[in-house]
């Protein structure tokens, strides 16, 4: 295990900010939005669609963030990111219209490409260099807490204050703790990486940058290959999230066990990452890929199953799987590219591949709810299962190339 003290400044203040950017940007949406909208009497449906197209424009974003970090460095990015995202949860707070609150809501979305992981992947590649994987295993390990810190949190305080006056709170927390994080902590883009300084640094550095960097044909087929297995997390991720209720429900699930089953995912994303953290880059990041698909898949098997009896140990037999799989997925992100590319031209690159995992992943709750409501909840469960199982075989097929 680790402790605080063994960890670098710049990797524990990521993860503190990684935690503000998802529970401040993103967890605090599910329970703000309908609060703002049952105050004000706007349409609900309305201010989830501007989610949604907040969601392709973070997608567009993407690879324009990514060639400016590789620029400019990650702390123009994201203390720039921290900032605007601080301004625009202060203007939220302002808005007097549902079109003004979807006209932020889609702004704030944009922007959280620029405080959130692919951005503190690129970083910490800037400063670490091929032996970043143990520092982005922490870090997620770190921001994994998201939705266990701001979702009660949140709901806490609207107990007692308006949503505009969570709003103006979550702004302080980007002015007065990101930004200081991303201003002091982070540096502008170096001539190289920092060499590794320790044994541990020297084997992750080994586990990931024993292969020659590919070029050429071979390396855009592996960059489509990737592309697919990161679109099918995204999707899986996306989908399930915005469904997960709607879908335990229609499979014969009371709210409360839905609710128990969401409950264990999070517990679950964290195991994950322990995990992954303890094996000390022992095992390369596609036999991790490997294993978040293969833990994802049979947590949708199991789902699945629960349709022909809706038992509760297998709703949470779900949410274990599912979790631990998901919270391997975020790793993998930062770590995959970097075992087969290497930190050079990093942002841009995962820029380019967050591009396509974005698109892929707005539109997913859309058509999982398509789905539902059309065919019923089977077939949803089933076109989860089979885009598993296609990302189960992207990876199966990167583990290859690897191999060779």
């Amino acid at each position: 295990m680790i402790s605080l003290k063994s960890l670098p400044a710049l990797t524990l203040g990521l993860g503190v900010s990684m935690l503000i950017g998802y529970g401040a940007l993103f967890y605090s949406f599910s329970l703000l939005a309908p609060a703002a909208a049952a105050a004000e009497g706007w349409s609900q449906s309305f201010i989830f669609g501007a989610l949604s197209l907040g969601l392709f424009l973070e997608a567009l974003a993407a690879p324009v963030c990514g060639r400016v970090l590789d620029r400019y460095g990650p702390r123009v990015v994201m203390a720039t990111g921290s900032l605007l995202a601080a301004l625009l949860l202060a203007l939220a707070a302002l808005t007097q219209s549902a079109l003004q609150f979807g006209v932020v809501t889609i702004l704030i979305t944009t922007v959280s490409i620029a405080v959130q992981y692919e951005a503190g992947f690129a970083a910490l590649a800037v400063h670490f260099g091929a032996a970043a994987r143990r520092q982005i295993t922490t870090v997620t390990l770190i921001a994994g807490f998201a939705s266990t810190l701001f979702w009660p949190v949140i709901e806490w305080m609207l107990g007692f204050a308006s949503w505009r006056a969570v709003y103006l709170v979550l702004a302080l927390v980007n002015l007065l703790i990101a930004f200081p994080i991303h201003l002091v902590l982070l540096r502008g883009r170096p001539a190289a990486a920092e060499e590794p300084s320790s044994p541990l640094a020297e084997t992750a550095k080994a586990s990931t940058s024993a292969m020659p960097v590919p070029a050429g044909r071979e390396r855009l087929l592996i960059l489509a290959i990737m592309a697919v297995a990161f679109a099918g997390t995204g999707f899986l991720f996306s989908g399930i999230s915005a469904s997960l209720v709607v879908l335990l429900g229609g499979i014969g699930f009371s709210s409360g066990t839905a609710a128990l089953a969401g409950a264990v995912i999070g517990p679950a994303q964290v195991l994950g990452r322990i995990g992954e953290l303890m094996r000390h880059g022992s095992v390369a990041p596609v036999t991790t890929a490997l294993i978040a698909s293969v833990a994802t898949a049979l947590g949708i098997a199991l789902l699945l199953l629960a349709v022909l009896s809706p038992v509760v140990s297998l709703a949470l037999a779900f949410g274990l799987f599912y979790g631990v799989g998901q919270g391997l997925a975020s790793i993998i992100r930062g770590t995959i590219p970097l075992q087969f590319f290497g930190a050079a031209g990093y942002g841009a690159l995962t820029g380019n591949l967050s591009f396509v995992r974005l698109v892929v992943a707005a539109a997913a709750p859309f058509a999982v709810i398509l789905v539902e409501g059309r065919l019923g909840p089977t077939a949803a469960v089933a076109l989860l299962l089979v885009v598993a199982l296609i990302t189960l075989v992207a990876f199966l097929w990167l583990a290859a190339i690897a191999r060779r």
